[in-house]
């Protein structure tokens, strides 16, 4: 049986013990991680993770996972700030706070908007040139938006 609020419409769920990633986003996880002249050379990929959940919420959006589906990372190792980055994305999101009752749909969106980042970055990457600067410019944007601060 389900507890389900018939007033919010998410049903109460647990989300999965693992963050996971479709068969091309863990590729782009690998390659960012792992090449010497990426600007994420030697990062954790939890940390990798949230850095494209929060790119992807500002700038790609969010992209359905594809086929395969490979285990990032243990749920239980976000640290309690990470874990309310990820609520805290649902909520907005969903603009209904009630979402949080739905762990599934929240990890959902999560990887969702960080499967748009890693792929925006991964993309950065690629590039012939120094495209990272382009990142680096969205970074110093975003700051000044995020704290309003005048150029």
């Amino acid at each position: 049986m389900s507890d389900s609020n018939a007033e919010t419409g998410y049903e109460k769920t647990e989300a999965g013990r693992d963050v996971v990633v479709d068969e091309e986003a863990r590729d782009y996880f690998d390659t960012l991680v792992e090449e010497e002249d990426s600007p994420f050379h030697g990062a954790q990929r939890i940390d990798l993770f949230m850095f494209a959940l929060g790119y992807g919420r500002k700038r790609s959006g969010r992209i359905e996972l594809g086929s395969g589906r490979h285990a990032l990372f243990n749920r239980p190792s976000l640290s309690e700030q990470q874990e309310w980055i990820v609520k805290s994305t649902a909520a907005y999101e969903e603009r209904d706070p009630q979402v949080l009752r739905d762990k599934k749909r929240v990890y959902k969106i999560a990887q969702e908007y960080a499967r748009g980042g890693i792929e925006e970055l991964h993309s950065l990457y690629v590039r012939p040139g120094d495209d990272f600067s382009e990142l680096t410019t969205d970074i110093v944007q975003l700051g000044q938006d995020f704290y309003d601060f005048e150029e």
